[in-house]
């Protein structure tokens, strides 16, 4: 059987310096963890990750609880990869780092906070990755209460005494209503996603602030809820488009409810970017793929998969400072919007 002693022979380097790839590689070199890396898939090493774990009182385990509904189950958009993208991520990010990922999914809202509970009860886990952030989120408050480490994607609205990387959403909308104008619009709706979620309320400051600062006044009307879903996107045009005077250009929550407002258009006899014009949030593969191309606001969600897992490892090993990391979504202008 092999053994560190053998792994640190063949790597010509010290058995602390293998220990420490094993427990704590962020104190290696890039060079050193890669050969130590390189030494152990020669060798087939697999050390014990139950004793490692004892010793260390580890899990080598980081948890995320998404929120899949029956509804979501049934009504599934296999194209949506923004979610998978992050989880990617997180997992290439966490297994070179020597973690893995653990994924337990909550039906409804209020099954999160007994999940976990029971993940930290239970010692599965030694951090976790929180998304979709509440206004006043009781995931944050608990994990706060307990000392239990967590990064969290997004914000709530009152105190960010937590580490979390963040989406600057309200800019992001704020040069979407500047792009607009500048193609010649007036009226602009705004579908702003659900209230309780934060980055809604700072997506609807963009759009405010991006009407005022050109000179034009919010209209109550132009302002609507929507949901993340192709269906609530042609739901939404049914009745913006329905009236005497309808908006030249919307911005949709996110990119499936942008796709399904241009196939309404396309139902009725009108093209996107040409007759109304139409601006996602995401930036998804299909976006540059859809005819017409969707001009959007792009999320890297790649690359904040690994910015979110490298903080929070900085928090499981003792970061006592707190990170705020606010990241600027690109407008991907395609041809969904034109001039009026």
């Amino acid at each position: 059987m092999t053994t560190i002693k053998d792994i640190a022979k063949k790597a010509n380097v010290s058995v602390g310096t293998v220990s420490n790839f094993l427990n704590n590689p962020d104190l290696l070199s890039e060079d050193t963890y890669l050969l130590i890396k390189k030494t152990i898939d020669k060798l087939g090493f697999h050390p014990s990750s139950a004793a490692r774990s004892l010793k260390m009182n580890q899990t080598r385990r980081i948890g995320i609880v998404p929120v899949i509904s029956i509804e979501d189950n049934i009504h599934s958009q296999a194209q949506d990869t923004a979610f998978y993208n992050l989880v990617s991520a997180i997992n290439t990010e966490a297994s070179q780092k020597g973690y893995g990922l653990l994924l337990q999914a909550a039906i409804t809202r209020e099954d999160e906070i007994a999940i976990y509970q029971r993940l930290i009860g239970e010692k599965q886990v030694d951090g976790f990755i929180i998304m979709g952030i509440a206004c006043e989120d009781k995931r944050i408050k608990m994990l706060k209460e307990v000392k239990f480490p967590f990064i969290a994607f997004g914000r709530t609205l009152k105190g960010h005494n937590y580490s979390f990387i963040d989406t600057d959403g309200e800019k992001g909308i704020f040069n979407a209503v500047k792009h607009l104008v500048e193609l010649g619009h007036t009226k602009i709706a705004f579908i702003k996603p659900p209230a309780e979620l934060t980055f809604s309320h700072h997506r609807l400051s963009g759009y405010v602030s991006g009407l005022r600062d050109h000179g034009l006044k919010v209209d109550p009307a132009l302002i609507i809820e929507g949901k993340f879903s192709e269906q609530s996107g042609q739901e939404i045009m049914d009745g913006l488009m329905g009236g005497k005077n309808p908006p030249s250009a919307i911005i949709a929550p996110n990119d499936f409810s942008a796709f399904g407002m241009m196939n309404w258009l396309n139902n009725h006899g009108l093209v996107a970017g040409k007759d109304v014009s139409i601006i996602g949030f995401d930036d998804l593969n299909l976006a540059s793929h859809w005819r017409p191309g969707l001009t959007t606001l792009a999320q890297p969600f790649f690359e904040i998969g690994i910015q979110l897992t490298q903080l929070l490892l900085q928090v499981i090993n003792g970061a006592e400072e707190h990170f705020g990391v606010l990241i600027e979504p690109k407008l991907m202008i395609r041809e969904s919007t034109g001039k009026r």
